[in-house]
């Protein structure tokens, strides 16, 4: 008896462990809506009523020279990025006029 409950808290441990290490990845690699969320934390433009964010999926397209040339102006690697802060710069400035 002492024997398998001796498994049963090393098993135990083990997959709080496996829990804990996927979390922390989790948190390292965020992916789809907490991405955006995390980088539109940024901005604080058309929040809603609790302080979430409703968000629309885009697609669209454009010259290869355009986006190359955001992603220099914007000094960021990736094109989403390079979007969001160009489309967030037009609204800001776009309130100005």
């Amino acid at each position: 008896m002492k024997l398998i409950n001796a498994i049963r808290i090393i098993e135990e441990r083990e997959r709080i462990k496996r829990k804990a290490a996927k979390e922390i990845q989790r948190q390292r690699m965020p992916f789809g809506n907490q991405f955006v969320n995390m980088q539109n934390s940024k901005y604080a433009i058309g929040q809603g009523v609790s302080g979430q964010r409703n968000l629309v999926h885009v697609q669209s397209i454009f010259p290869k020279e355009d986006i190359l040339a955001l992603k220099i102006k914007t000094k960021e690697a990736h094109i989403k990025e390079a979007l969001l802060i160009a489309v967030y710069f037009y609204l800001e400035n776009a309130e100005k006029d």
